[in-house]
Parts: C-alpha cells; sequence; structure tokens
C-alpha cells in the first residue's frame, strides 16, 4: 500500500506546476510525507488547497473524489441560508389571538403558540411568553389553547440518520416547536448510602417520567447508566446501578412539540393562568401577536459552525426549503431546493455533490473536496457573506471544535474551519492564514476513518505545513 502511495505521490509531484515565491515544491513534498508516514492503514484521504490570494490550486490529492462531508455539510446549510433568507432573517415563535380581553381579565378567543422552528428557544423565553400575558392583563382563557406545528410534516428524521442514535441529544426529534433544543438534561447525585441518589431533571417538567433502580454507593450493582427507553420510543427515562458519585448526561426528547406545549401549559398553571381546552390547530393568517420570541440568522449560524449544533443546522436547512414549499415543508423538499439553489446560485454541478439534511448525519451526503474549495473561494469574494461565515467558524487554538486543536505558535488563530466528524469520515475544510500573510481555502476528507484522532492529527500537520508557508 505505501508502495502504491509513493508512486502516486511521485506522479503527482512531478505534474503539479511550480509557482515562484511560494516554495511550491517543497510544500507538495511535506504534505505527501505526511499522508505516506501519518495516515492510518485502511483509511484514504482526499484534499485540495487553494491559494486565494493568487488564485491557484496549491496542491491536490484525488480532489474529485465523493466523500461523506460529515458536519462540514453545515458550511453549504449556512452559505443557502445566509443567502436565500437573508442576514437580516429570524427565527419566530409566538403567541397569537383573534380574541378579545375583558374587563375581567378574560381572553375571549382562542390562544395560538406557533412554532416557527426556532432552534434557540429556551425554557426561560418560553416562560417570558407566559409573563406577557399576564401584562396584558390575561388571567383566564375562556377559549382552546392550540400549538401550531403546521410548516412542517410529522417526518422529524431525515433519510439516512442512524435510528441507535435516538437516545442522544445530538439527534434531536426536529419539529416546530422545540425547548431546550429537544432534549432533556438528567442529574444523578449520590444521597446515603442503599438508599435512592437524587435525580434533578433539567428544565423541571411534569411530562418526562423517571425510573430509579439505582443506589448509592451500592457495590453490588452494576455501573450506573442514565438512559431513555428509546427501543420503545418512549420518554420514560431509567436510571439503574450504583452511584458513587454526581452524573449527568443529556438526553433527546421524543415528541419535542410535545414536550414543549407540556412546559407552556406548565408554566400557565404555574402563573395562575385558567384554562379549559387545549389541542393541535393551525392558527388564522390575521390575528393580534401578544408576545414573541425571537433569534436572527447570523447567531444559529454561529451555533451551527463554531459547535456543530445539528438541531441549528437542521432548522436553516428547513426554512430554506419552505422558500419554495411554505405550507408543509418535508425534509426531501428542502434538500430538492438546497440541491437546486447551490447548483442555480453558485454554477455547481448538481453531480458533484448530494444534499439529504442539513447537519451532514445523513449517510447519503455526498461531496469532493474540490467541490468544498470551490463552495469557500466563492464565500470568500462576497464580502458580506465572508464577514459572518469567517467569523463563525472555529478558530485553531481559540474556540468552538477546533478550541484544543492547532494551538501552536504559528497555527494559533491562523485556521478558521469546520470540523466533521461521523463513525468512517472526519473532515476539515475552511480558511487558513499564512505566514507571508496569504488566504487559502482548503478541505480534506480522510475516508475510513474509525478512529477520529490518528486521522485529525493528519489534519493538523497539514494545517501547520499550510500555516507556515512563507515563513
Amino acid at each position: 500500500m505505501k508502495r502504491l502511495r509513493t508512486i502516486l505521490f511521485s506522479i503527482l509531484l512531478a505534474v503539479t506546476p511550480s509557482v515562484a515565491g511560494i516554495g511550491l515544491d517543497s510544500l507538495t513534498e511535506s504534505i505527501d510525507q505526511i499522508i505516506y508516514d501519518e495516515l492510518p492503514e485502511g483509511t484514504d484521504i482526499a484534499l485540495m488547497v487553494y491559494d486565494l490570494t493568487n488564485d491557484t490550486t496549491i496542491y491536490a490529492y484525488r480532489e474529485k473524489i465523493m466523500c461523506r462531508p460529515a458536519s462540514v455539510q453545515k458550511v453549504i446549510t449556512s452559505v443557502t441560508a445566509l443567502s436565500s433568507l437573508g442576514a437580516d432573517y429570524k427565527f419566530r415563535t409566538t403567541l397569537k389571538t383573534q380574541g378579545s380581553i375583558g374587563k375581567d381579565s378574560v381572553l375571549n378567543g382562542n390562544l395560538y403558540l406557533v412554532g416557527g422552528l426556532d432552534p434557540a428557544l429556551n425554557e426561560h423565553e418560553l416562560r417570558s411568553m407566559v409573563t406577557d400575558l399576564k401584562k396584558a392583563g390575561i388571567n383566564r382563557i375562556n377559549g382552546t389553547i392550540y400549538a401550531d406545528v403546521s410548516i412542517m410534516d410529522t417526518m422529524y428524521w431525515a433519510t439516512g440518520w442512524c435510528w441507535d442514535d435516538a437516545p442522544a441529544s445530538f439527534q434531536p426529534y426536529i419539529s416546530p416547536l422545540m425547548v431546550h433544543q429537544g432534549f432533556v438534561g438528567v442529574e444523578v447525585k449520590p444521597t446515603s448510602k442503599g438508599k435512592a441518589p437524587q435525580v434533578n431533571i433539567y428544565p423541571a417538567n411534569t411530562h418526562i417520567r423517571v425510573v430509579n433502580r439505582s443506589l448509592t454507593q451500592c457495590d453490588t450493582l452494576g455501573p450506573l447508566t442514565i438512559t431513555r427507553d428509546w427501543m420503545n420510543n418512549d420518554n420514560t427515562i431509567v436510571i439503574e446501578g450504583n452511584c458513587r458519585r454526581r452524573q449527568s448526561t443529556d438526553l433527546s426528547v421524543v415528541g419535542s412539540a410535545d414536550f414543549t406545549f407540556a412546559l407552556f401549559r406548565q408554566y400557565l398553571d404555574e402563573a395562575g393562568i385558567r384554562y379549559g381546552k387545549y389541542g393541535w390547530g393551525r392558527s388564522p393568517v390575521m390575528g393580534r401577536e401578544l408576545s414573541v420570541v425571537s433569534h436572527d440568522l447570523p447567531s444559529v449560524v454561529k451555533e451551527a459552525l463554531k459547535e456543530s449544533n445539528n438541531l441549528f443546522a437542521e432548522a436553516m436547512f428547513l426554512q430554506t426549503g419552505r422558500i419554495q414549499y411554505p405550507r408543509e415543508i418535508k425534509f426531501k423538499d428542502a434538500a430538492k431546493f438546497l440541491q437546486n439553489f447551490v447548483s442555480r446560485k453558485f454554477g455547481m454541478f448538481t453531480s458533484s455533490f448530494n444534499i439529504v439534511d442539513g447537519s451532514g448525519l445523513s449517510m447519503y451526503d455526498m461531496c469532493s473536496p474540490q467541490f468544498m474549495v470551490d463552495m469557500l473561494s466563492l464565500i470568500y469574494r462576497d464580502k458580506d457573506l465572508y464577514r459572518i461565515m469567517y467569523s463563525s467558524l472555529p478558530i485553531s487554538g481559540v474556540d468552538g471544535t477546533l478550541k484544543t486543536r492547532l494551538s501552536g505558535k504559528t497555527t494559533l488563530n491562523k485556521v478558521h474551519a469546520k470540523t466533521g466528524s461521523v463513525t468512517g469520515s472526519c473532515t476539515l475544510a475552511g480558511y487558513i492564514h499564512t505566514a507571508d500573510g496569504r488566504d487559502l481555502a482548503f478541505c480534506i476528507m480522510n475516508e475510513g476513518a474509525i478512529k477520529m484522532a490518528p486521522s485529525r492529527a493528519v489534519q493538523d500537520k497539514i494545517c501547520t505545513v499550510l500555516c507556515e508557508l512563507g515563513r
């Protein structure tokens, strides 16, 4: 295998053009050697590096090979959202009514909690919406409380997501009404020896059922486990085993809209606002807004890219799809819109990429390093788009998913790039500012990576060589 790589690299070096003053031959030899020496056995790599300052490719190897982008997919989603929705777009959750508020503090009419696919809606904001009702002078609702989730169909996952990731917080059950990003935090704390440990759920609610079969410092039991009854698609949280110390985890909630609606009604009860019937329904087009919670698109882009937040990416993905399918968006319709938008807006051939979701969780997402570098180059040439994207990407040694990577003297704060990792794929794509002041766009895709650390080490060494260009 290594003999074959040596032959391929020798051919690549022979046909790669030389560019005066940037040490291209030395660069090619250095990256070739890193791949030859460090690439984990049984894995492969595809990459491309483009000099944005001098408008030329300075390294390419298998750059047209289609790979799984993993979370690098979020770059495509973010660019499409900013380009189609506009940077001033806001994700909104609203309380609406066509009724009137009487002098007796009664709302005579229905109340609608309208979901807008806002991924950042939190429990404090949901409670503040109830506070707004109190401020409006409402103590009782003489009508039905409806939750409106009609902007999306009932399919909560995209094609190609792994069903056994169901209890994990990174794969939420997506809906237009999602408080606390569709998951709950579970904390288990030891009490007295032989007694049941204390269990806290955050946000505190009466919707989630807990079955606690664990004991404090009971060595005859196995290790403590905290999970949800995901095999039966149930929200019962089951805790078993020996609790020796505080442990916590985050678990996705089945039916995130049900959970959000239940929490809203709980807050109404706590605020002393009385009501009778409640259910699901579409809000009227005309109506008065009694409360609005919103979050702007750039902040959603930043969370999706910096922290690789899947929910934030999928919310953008579905919202962009609503441009063409405004009544009831489906994952497949959003994918069709993105595929066509990227092709039309950026001139990309549809055969060079395949979009299924917004986050990169799907095993059917595919693109090449050349596609990603072309995308990054187009972003770079749009001043306003680049400003938002560049500041939203993780920064080497500083923040996001690159906080603990590339923190050396020559690489610190020099790499702004999106990381990606799913079993079998490890990716990195973004921008590098070199020692001699040039800007580079790059994409590295490792395939066959079961353990991420060795592939990330190869990526980091390649990025270090690129950062040191012209030094």
